[in-house]
């Protein structure tokens, strides 16, 4: 398998490929809006990459096979749209046909006509007042006498106030309109609530994102009506203050829309990196290969992502990443050919994580010695470093550029902590460690590795 699909989420079983476990937040999120008895706007918390659209299709399709009426609204592939009041409405729209079946039809089509035809009116409220303005600035002053332009004003105040009170009144009965249409679409012996869920709208415009959580809370706060929003909530509030300012407090803003938050819970180490590498078939590739010393590097590329995923804190996104560019790496590399996979796959998250550091270290501008330094101050690395995995990785970094029997310098402090009489047991072992490694490193073609893994990076890189 050359690509990662988006996963597939069955009518039948939506959490059929659930890889993450997110089924009892699934369970759990829909006894909670079921049971909403009052307006409600929730809030599906998580950083970006982090799987929360798959989740939520997933959800959604859960709660269409429970009767629950659902609505799946893209925000950000529909910021495109000058109003936000028109997306949502649109939206409703286009789902009505499918809403409609688990309810009363035609009571459900006949309240949404009039919710649309009010929402009509309440979107051509401003227009005469702001073209009346808007010819005052093109009259002549000079033939205008004082009384004059006091009349013109006080029309234009009048004008103000009787669209405010039409404006109101219009709301109130748009309002009413679509809790009357929740209402129809839902089994009168078994109400539920409408569950409107909007998506994506960290990665909105700034403006568009706030027009949707105020057009959402001011218009949609009626009886009936779940919103749930899916976004990050710190991206969220990054956009919030690139209108308002960077001294809002976002969280009191935010809380003026969102009643509830609840943040999806992050996968088990290792749990996501296992589902890909069984999505890409890695290990039809790693069982054709023989000889000494490859026959273990399946486990060794699984077990490096594991722990660097979980070191550098890689969202579920960025390692899809890092295992789409190990996908392209091994197919464009021959079965008979060596990849030195714990190695390969530290470039790789090295790659996407620090591409600065990457880059230092392929363009001689930092040494590998540096470059270890540097990792170690990685909070988590120390631990994987002192680990049978972490030895190994170590000897390939310090050896990397070297030439092969050339690396005696480098090895020089390790040989002073075996032969050290201050050296704790430990210390000793894992630098002995080191240099059989190295020993067997330099048999075995494992020196000065990196231009040769680095140009299969490179070259997977170019596929896009």
């Amino acid at each position: 398998m050359l690509k990662s699909r988006e996963i597939e989420v069955p009518e039948e079983n939506p959490f059929c490929n659930d890889e993450l476990n997110r089924k009892e937040s699934a369970d759990a999120l829909t006894e909670f809006v079921v049971s909403a008895n009052e307006p409600l706007v929730l809030c599906i918390d998580a950083p970006w990459g982090q799987g929360k659209t798959t989740f939520l299709r997933m959800w959604q399709q859960s709660l269409k096979n429970s009767e629950v009426p659902t609505i799946y609204f893209n925000a950000w592939e529909n910021d495109f749209s000058e109003n936000a009041l028109v997306s949502l409405i649109g939206e409703i729209s286009s789902a009505l046909s499918e809403l409609a079946k688990t309810g009363d039809e035609s009571k459900a089509k006949e309240y949404f006509s009039k919710a649309k035809a009010i929402s009509t009116m309440l979107l051509k409220r401003s227009i005469p007042v702001t073209a009346k303005m808007a010819t005052a600035g093109a009259l002549d002053l000079d033939d205008l006498t004082e009384n004059a332009l006091s009349e013109f004003a006080e029309s234009i105040a009048k004008e103000q106030i009787d669209q405010y009170e039409k404006s109101k009144q219009s709301l109130i009965s748009f309002r009413q309109a679509l809790t009357d249409f929740a209402s129809s679409v839902t089994d009168a012996n078994d109400k539920k609530p409408l569950v409107f869920i909007i998506d994506e709208l960290d990665r909105c415009r700034p403006n568009y994102s706030i027009e949707v959580l105020e057009k959402a809370k001011h218009f949609f706060n009626v009886q009936n009506i779940v919103f749930v929003l899916g976004a990050d909530k710190s991206q969220l509030g990054s956009s919030i203050k690139a209108i308002y300012g960077a001294g809002l407090n976002v969280n009191g803003y935010l809380r003026r829309f969102i009643d509830f938050d609840y943040l999806l819970p992050p996968p088990d180490k290792g749990e996501f990196v296992k589902a890909l590498f069984k999505k890409y078939s890695f290990s039809d590739y790693f069982s054709k290969k023989s000889g000494r010393g490859v026959q273990y590097e399946y486990e060794h590329a699984l077990k490096m992502f594991e722990e660097l995923f979980d070191v550098f804190n890689l969202t579920l996104r960025e390692q899809e990443h890092c295992c789409s560019l190990l996908n392209l790496a091994i197919r464009t590399t021959p079965h008979d050919y060596k990849l030195f996979p714990l190695f390969l796959c530290f470039l790789i998250v090295l790659k996407v994580k620090q591409p600065d550091l990457y880059n230092d270290l392929i363009s001689e501008r930092i040494s590998p010695t540096v470059l270890l330094e540097e990792f170690s101050k990685t909070p988590g690395s120390i631990a994987l470093l002192e680990t049978n995995y972490g030895a190994a990785l170590e000897a390939y970094i310090i050896v990397c550029k070297s030439h092969r029997h050339g690396h005696d310098d480098i090895l020089t402090p390790y040989t002073k902590i075996a032969e050290s009489d201050n050296a704790t047991v430990e210390q000793k072992r894992r630098a002995n460690r080191i240099l059989e490694l190295v020993e067997d490193f330099d048999f075995n073609g494992g020196v000065g590795i990196l231009s040769y893994l680095v140009n299969k990076i490179e070259v997977a890189s170019r596929f896009k």
